[in-house]
């Protein structure tokens, strides 16, 4: 019986890792118009709106990956998938929905940085949540990006048994796992302090 438990339980977690994928290539192609658009005052891009509008972005990202539930809450709106089995997928209890990865004007940057990005019991390994609260102050700082606090997060996590990580990643080669995101999103821009892309 405790065979086929876990062989549900990898099917269910690598369908899990399935999603992360889907995810990230949806933000890969999502519509960043708004940058042609956000211009300051002189005609020139306004660096930090257009940060504020990626931050927003990839704490969607960020909190839809979270299997701890511990990354801050950010508002985005999601719309029905559609499709041949729609009906079918909705049935099983999956859900088919789509998220819409528009910037929106609820999000409060100062709000989403302020808050506890990590389970509390996280607190339990004193290096690895200093770590963790140095790669989250390097990432609002935008010395490094939201995957490098991705994976600083996703090892960080691992390392330590967070239990429900461990639960929704079990059976998951976490190795190829972070390859895939990374090839996804390979071409995603770095943005600096002051919005500006390197």
């Amino acid at each position: 019986m405790n065979f086929i438990q876990n062989y549900f339980q990898k099917m269910t977690n690598n369908s899990v890792a399935s999603l992360d994928y889907e995810l990230a290539e949806q933000f890969m192609n999502a519509d960043f118009k708004f940058v042609e658009r956000d211009l300051d005052e002189n005609g020139q891009y306004d660096g930090i709106l257009i940060g504020k509008k990626f931050f927003h972005l990839e704490g969607i990202f960020l909190f839809l990956t979270d299997r701890t539930l511990s990354h801050p809450e950010v508002p985005y709106a999601h719309e029905e998938r559609g499709g041949k089995f729609a009906n079918i997928i909705k049935a099983v209890g999956v859900g088919n929905r789509k998220v819409i990865w528009q910037p929106s004007d609820l999000f409060d940057l100062d709000t989403y940085l302020d808050s506890n990005w990590f389970p509390e019991q996280l607190k339990m390994y004193h290096r690895e949540y200093d770590e963790l609260l140095e790669a989250k102050e390097l990432y609002s700082e935008r010395a490094i990006s939201f995957l490098d606090y991705f994976f600083k997060r996703l090892d960080t996590y691992y390392v330590c048994e967070m239990p429900t990580f461990i639960k929704y990643y079990r059976g998951v080669d976490l190795e190829k796992y972070k390859d895939k995101i990374r090839k996804i999103t390979n071409d995603f821009p770095h943005l600096n302090e002051k919005g500006e892309v390197i």
